[in-house]
């Protein structure tokens, strides 16, 4: 991997670890809030209208200057006063992500196992590794997903396996349209924004050493993540029935403690717990340097690394901001998953038409 360059498994791991740390978090009950026994269908749905974020960030760096990224591409199609408040909305999306993430994986942490711990030394805790990690670039995130992807998928995979070992009901998935057809659908088509992560690739695609690199990293990207997710979903179904699932804030976690296999393999939480760990603070380091590098680029800075330790500040007075974990998980549930896809389809996919329609412009 030459200097300044990523490869295809770097990108691809950095990807598919943006996307699926949502896993550990209350994503299946939210899920199941929303569709029932057929959550899994708002999911399915939202993986198939995944690719129009990942056409509408191809469509915009395509249409720049070589070498351009989401945050330059859109300044140089839109203009300098549209491109702007574009760019802005693209850091408040993954400054959101970020504070967002760090305040609800700090309250698990605070509530299931340091249960003695303060809340805000279990912040400062975690934002110290992530402000380093994302103070080192792109090119270290990504050897270090790349390094912990093969664990991470691993114990995911175990996990699940022994989840539906332990306890499984057969009529899980019954009636077959849960909450209804219409609420399905329409939960389904906004529920996309559960990729809105896809935004990532504007960063990582001019990094790539051959253009012609870019969609296998997508499309094993999308694949891969919108596997993890589904089958998330199924199984904690499986495992906890719809209404019990909608009452258990993390159904992840309590999967990893109720698997028992014979006397000695039990309570086997604090296992997962350190794969969980290395997972958030991949995706807290990444959506900390995207932010820093949508700010630096915004106001044409040489480099991201003197914006990163401010930004860590702002992340903590954030996430203490909301009063409890449930207004926490609310931010979460009602904002980012609910508008995410305009930051993420809408707006890349409008100003890629419009970088097209100026293509033409110019050629005519």
């Amino acid at each position: 991997m030459r200097q300044h360059h990523i490869g295809v498994r770097e990108v691809t791991s950095i990807g598919i670890i943006f996307i699926i740390t949502k896993i550990f978090l209350p994503f299946p009950r939210s899920m199941t809030e929303l569709g029932g026994t057929a959550a899994w269908m708002i999911v399915l749905i939202a993986m198939l209208l995944c690719p129009l974020s990942w056409l509408g960030i191809r469509g915009v760096i395509k249409n720049s200057k070589q070498g351009s990224s989401l945050i330059t591409g859109t300044e140089e199609i839109m203009g300098p006063y549209v491109g702007t408040l574009i760019n802005l909305s693209y850091f408040i999306f993954f400054f959101m992500i970020t504070f967002i993430v760090l305040r609800e994986f700090s309250e698990i942490l605070a509530t299931d196992i340091l249960i003695k711990t303060p809340l805000t030394v279990i912040l400062v805790s975690l934002l110290l590794p992530v402000s380093v990690v994302a103070h080192s670039g792109i090119e270290a995130l990504g050897r270090i997903s790349w390094l912990f992807l093969g664990l991470i998928l691993s114990s995911l995979l175990v996990l699940l396996i022994g989840g539906l070992y332990t306890h499984a009901e057969s009529d899980a998935l019954a009636p077959l349209w849960g909450n209804g057809k219409s609420i399905i659908l329409s939960s389904g088509i906004i529920k996309t924004s559960l990729f809105s992560e896809m935004l990532v690739f504007g960063f990582l695609l001019p990094l790539m050493r051959k253009e012609q690199e870019w969609g296998r990293a997508g499309w094993w990207c999308m694949g891969v993540s919108s596997l993890i997710l589904l089958s998330t979903v199924i199984v904690c179904l499986f495992v906890f029935p719809y209404p019990t699932i909608s009452r258990i804030n993390t159904p992840v976690f309590e999967i990893s403690r109720i698997i028992i296999s014979g006397r000695w393999i039990q309570r086997v939480e604090i296992i997962f717990l350190v794969v969980w760990l290395l997972c958030t603070v991949i995706k807290l380091a990444v959506g900390m340097y995207c932010s820093a590098t949508t700010l630096s680029q915004i106001l044409h800075l040489p480099k991201h690394r003197l914006l990163v330790f401010p930004l860590a500040i702002l992340v903590y007075s954030f996430s203490i901001l909301p009063e409890s974990e449930m207004e926490a998980i609310a931010l979460d549930r009602d904002i980012l998953r609910n508008y995410g896809s305009i930051f993420s389809i809408c707006l890349p996919i409008l100003t890629w038409l419009v970088g097209m329609y100026r293509q033409r412009g110019k050629k005519s």
